[in-house]
């Protein structure tokens, strides 16, 4: 056990070493970060703007139903024309001190008037602004890619360590080298580089784009952290059992395209339906490791308890009023179902399972090969 700790920590070092001398390599591990980062900044820009008509419409017509709910309930006639200009104002109103004001001097003279009960504006009180879902597949999109740019440094990252070392690692082996060791130290050095990659990538773009604070930084960059070694894991097991480069580079992207495509954003779970194309969409996605780093990163979002609404339609309403409604609900519920453990933590206890899994199927491999 001694001997196995000692290779270890003369592993780790060794492999800084390795990654310190390739000066080349080393640039490229630095700055692919920022220069992924600003391709993102570039595509997603100002993206809160997009279809800006149709968020302020989805707002005017949440508050619109707010409204009129009351005047339903006790059974009075409906000013539209009224309740529709005290909604529009809501909705074109981003200063919540400003909103406060005018549902406190404007519409609560006008609801005291009518003897009606004012409604609860609990989401005039949020510090971002009302969002639609259309709006939250923006926002998510910059969380997805997040997650995915974590995915391939990891992969990336770890798919050349162990096949380009394989003529080195049998000699070593004969020379009474424990595979254990070898391999973790391997997964702890990948793990740190891809520490500092992460929270790089977490640091430019996620204030600019996202708007979050500090400790939203920090969760944020966790997440991607587990991401980035749970690929790195398996890197290192691609890396364990395929005997040339150009195989694992392959690979590649034949292990990130079902990440995009069954990742949740292009097909979110929570719209999938009980049918075996659909079934078989949700078990492939499953298996995939965006899907549960995406579903976890977004329980970290401003909007992870409310704040996105949704458009629910009554086709079979004879009211015109109820025909179109608004359903206010989370980042989280636009696009997975709601867990009863919660939307963070079960994903995370996968992610890290999956992770183990890796690493021991890694270790089994060069076992297998070279034990």
């Amino acid at each position: 056990m001694l001997i196995q700790l000692n290779q270890f920590f003369v592993l780790i070092q060794r492999n800084f070493r390795v990654i310190f001398a390739d000066k080349l390599n080393l640039a490229l591990i630095i700055l692919q970060v920022p220069l992924i980062a600003m391709l993102i900044i570039v595509a997603f820009y100002n993206f809160e703007r997009d279809n800006h008509d149709y968020d302020e419409a989805i707002r005017v017509l949440y508050y619109f139903d707010l409204m009129k709910s009351p005047f339903q309930q006790a059974k009075k006639s409906v000013n539209i024309d009224k309740l529709h200009r005290y909604a529009k104002a809501l909705a074109q109103q981003y200063n919540v001190v400003l909103r406060h004001q005018y549902i406190e001097t404007t519409i609560k003279a006008f609801f005291n008037k009518k003897k009606v009960q004012l409604p609860n504006f609990a989401l005039t009180d949020t510090k971002h602004t009302i969002i639609s879902n259309i709006g939250s597949l923006r926002r998510g999109s910059v969380y997805f890619l997040l997650v995915a740019a974590s995915i391939w440094f990891g992969i990336m990252g770890s798919c050349k360590e162990i096949v380009t070392e394989q003529a080195l690692l049998k000699r070593e082996i004969r020379s009474y080298l424990f595979i254990f060791p070898y391999l973790s130290a391997k997964f702890f050095v990948l793990t740190v580089i891809l520490g500092m990659q992460t929270i790089l990538l977490s640091i430019i773009v996620v204030p600019l784009l996202l708007e979050l604070s500090f400790h939203y930084i920090l969760y944020i960059w966790l997440i991607l952290w587990v991401a980035a070694f749970v690929a790195a894991a398996l890197g290192l097991f691609i890396s364990s059992i395929v005997k040339s480069y150009r195989v694992a580079l392959t690979l590649v992207p034949l292990l990130m395209i079902p990440q995009l495509l069954f990742g949740g954003l292009l097909r979110p779970q929570v719209d999938l339906e009980n049918h075996i194309w659909s079934n078989l969409a949700n078990s492939l996605s499953a298996i995939t490791i965006q899907r549960w780093a995406f579903e976890s990163i977004l329980t970290t979002d401003a909007y992870a308890e409310g704040g996105i609404l949704k458009l629910k339609f009554n086709l079979n309403s004879y009211n015109e009023l109820n025909l179109v409604e608004t359903r206010n609900t989370s980042l989280v519920r636009s696009f997975f179902k709601q867990r009863d453990l919660g939307n963070l933590w079960p994903p995370l206890f996968y992610l890290f399972i999956v992770s183990f899994i890796f690493f021991i199927s890694a270790y089994l491999a060069l076992r297998w090969r070279f034990g």
